[in-house]
């Protein structure tokens, strides 16, 4: 079963109709076709405009806000100036809160290390890494130098 829902115009009511799929592919040679509605896809935080773009462009904004509140009170101590740094300080803490719950933050979190625990290499590689960074400089022939001119 589709999603999608069809119209077409009806002449007597003056105004589009709900109809089936058959009825609307019968009237489309007549152009009496209405448009059909397809429901909304989930958007993603990848989607232009999306409201992860908006709350990042406020959190810049707000963060604005803040440092010019912290300039004008090193210049000048007043309780406005404080209140209101106060405020800006608790808006951009709930705003990244917000856009770290849409963006699932605390789902993601582990990935890097649960790919690195999947991809550890056997303890002999390990060692044997380790053991050619620090005999690789004992084994380096000493280099001539070249400032000193034979007689």
């Amino acid at each position: 079963m589709s999603d999608e829902i069809h119209y077409r115009y009806d002449r007597l009511r003056g105004e589009y109709v709900e109809c089936s799929a058959e009825e609307a592919w019968d009237r489309e040679g007549s152009m009496e076709l209405g448009p059909a509605y397809i429901p909304p896809a989930k958007r993603l935080l990848t989607d232009r405009g999306t409201r992860f773009n908006h709350l990042n462009d406020l959190l810049d904004f707000l963060n604005d806000g803040l440092v010019a509140v912290t300039n004008s009170l090193s210049r000048y101590e007043n309780t406005n100036d404080e209140l209101r740094k106060k405020r800006l300080e608790s808006a951009v803490a709930f705003v990244t809160i917000y856009r770290d719950q849409i963006a699932n933050i605390d789902g993601y979190k582990w990935n890097l290390n649960n790919t690195l625990d999947k991809c550890v290499p056997e303890r002999g590689v390990l060692e044997g890494i380790r053991k050619a960074r620090t005999e690789a400089p004992k084994e380096l022939p000493p280099k001539p130098d070249d400032n000193l001119q034979s007689v």
